[in-house]
């Protein structure tokens, strides 16, 4: 793994947790692979995440959603 992706998982998983940061990245590599638009995709991840009941609010959510596609860019370099 990267430098760049190493920090933005290790801020993430201080933000949010690391089980929560994994479960919201697990989604969105999930949707990453879809023909969907990425307001289709962030919906559709949110969706997803709120359906695990996991009691995050939506701003953390919302920041574990933007984290998880800068990393999966990260690891793409």
């Amino acid at each position: 793994m990267n430098f760049k992706a190493t920090a933005i998982s290790s801020f993430a998983k201080f933000m949010l947790g690391g089980l929560a940061f994994n479960k919201i990245k697990d989604i969105v590599s999930i949707y990453n692979n879809e023909d969907l638009t990425g307001d289709q995709k962030r919906e559709a991840a949110l969706k997803d995440v709120k359906d695990l009941g996991m009691g995050i609010a939506t701003w953390a959510v919302n920041l574990g959603i933007e984290l998880a596609v800068a990393f999966l860019k990260s690891k793409a370099v």
